[in-house]
């Protein structure tokens, strides 16, 4: 059992780790290069929203998977290893408060500006109908988006992955280094 949940650890670290690798490396640069500043402001954030829930999620099966195999393992395989790729994980997951909070504040922010647009607009097809009480005005309301902010929103997100990855990577090679380990101490050798 004990090394079943090793290997989900390991596994999911894995999976973070190219994850954040991803994020960092293909993803956020590519929203960059969008036509518009409005277009880049919402792919950011619904990127950012779907990719931190992701994130969270295997840094929780990894940091939860480590720690029962630390606290199931008999008093003579409690292997240090197991607590370091778990502050490494907890680590690496709280990398986007070291940076600067805000900037998922303002990706929340504008996500539901583009829910209160997108609201308008189903208020706006009622109109054609008759059934709204709405002002042109109201209708005519465009959302205006500063690229400037929109690209420091990128940038700041990309330099957190950067970071998530360089300390989750380093967590994935000590918990394969560690995994090597247990299974050479379980060899055992018979001279004849």
């Amino acid at each position: 059992m004990n090394s079943t949940f090793k290997f989900i650890g390991v596994t999911s670290l894995g999976l973070y780790t190219g994850l954040s690798y991803t994020l960092s490396a293909l993803t956020l640069p590519t929203l960059l290069t969008l036509p518009s500043a409005t277009s880049a402001s919402r792919a950011t954030a619904l990127l950012t929203h779907t990719s931190l829930l992701h994130l969270r999620s295997l840094a929780g099966i990894s940091l939860s998977s480590f720690l029962l195999s630390y606290l199931l393992s008999p008093r003579n395989a409690k292997h240090p290893y197991l607590l370091w790729t778990s502050l490494l994980v907890a680590s690496s997951s709280v990398s986007e408060l070291l940076l600067a909070p805000t900037k998922y504040t303002a990706a929340r922010n504008v996500k539901g500006k583009g829910k209160a647009k997108a609201k308008r607009q189903m208020d706006s097809s009622y109109e054609v109908l008759g059934a709204s009480d709405q002002s042109e005005e109201e209708v005519e309301e465009v959302e205006e988006v500063n690229g400037e902010e929109v690209r420091e929103r990128i940038t700041g997100f990309m330099k957190s992955q950067v970071l998530r990855t360089a300390i989750s990577a380093v967590g994935f090679a000590v918990s394969v280094v560690g995994i090597w380990g247990d299974g050479v101490n379980r060899v055992v050798y018979v001279e004849v």
